[in-house]
């Protein structure tokens, strides 16, 4: 399984499962003066973590004429596609309104991968236990509309993935007024952190003893 970080909490997750190749997007953001989401992806899934499709960028993963586009996930369910398992969930009453949160843990080679997108709350009870077992967790800790690190290092105590991948952090060239991915790694006391443009994985790479933080660069 590969990982790369696009910005914000927009992620390219590829995973192989036999003969079937299968990519899948996160989030796809809107165009800003600095940043735009990049046009090259042609995912065959897209995960949103809200059901408000008006606040993401929808026409960045459009097929070209007569192609099959993507299949495009909002809600949660259970889902199956090129050997890429999708299961969303949602708490309700939990937040209000169509901006309210869905979270998501993928399963392929082997491997599961918790998907909190811009989550700004920490996880119910229910909300743990639903996701299970986590190998790597993806979750915002920027702070402002996300997450804060504080928060952020709490959810990953109560999951206890083996390895976390940051997202909703300030970048050079954004919009938004977000906190620096340092402030998480300090909330989280011990922090074995990784830097990297992109996270190759396999189940037997995981770390056993310790939790490790991939750090990577937008791509």
């Amino acid at each position: 399984m590969q990982l790369f970080w696009h910005g914000y909490t927009s992620i390219r997750l590829e995973a192989k499962t036999g003969d079937a190749e299968c990519t899948l997007i996160t989030d796809p953001f809107p165009n800003e003066a600095a940043m735009r989401f990049p046009k090259t992806t042609e995912p065959d899934i897209v995960v949103l973590s809200h059901q408000d499709k008006s606040q993401f960028n929808l026409e960045a993963v459009e097929p070209a004429a007569g192609e099959k586009g993507p299949f495009l996930i909002a809600d949660p369910g259970e889902y199956e596609v090129r050997g890429v398992f999708v299961n969303g969930m949602q708490e309700p009453g939990a937040d209000a309104g169509t901006e309210r949160p869905v979270i998501y843990r993928f399963t392929a080679e082997g491997l599961t991968v918790g998907f909190l997108g811009g989550l700004k709350r920490s996880l119910t009870d229910k909300e743990v236990e639903q996701l299970g077992n986590i190998d790597i967790l993806i979750l915002s800790v920027g702070g402002s509309e996300y997450m804060d690190p504080k928060t952020a290092a709490s959810v990953v105590a109560m999951v206890e993935p083996r390895m976390v991948v940051p997202t909703g952090y300030d970048i050079p060239g954004i919009k938004a007024s977000l906190g620096g991915v340092d402030a998480f790694c300090k909330a989280l006391g011990s922090c074995v952190r990784q830097d990297a443009n992109r996270l190759k994985i396999a189940k037997k790479d995981l770390p056993a003893d310790q939790l490790v933080v991939a750090v990577l660069e937008r791509s």
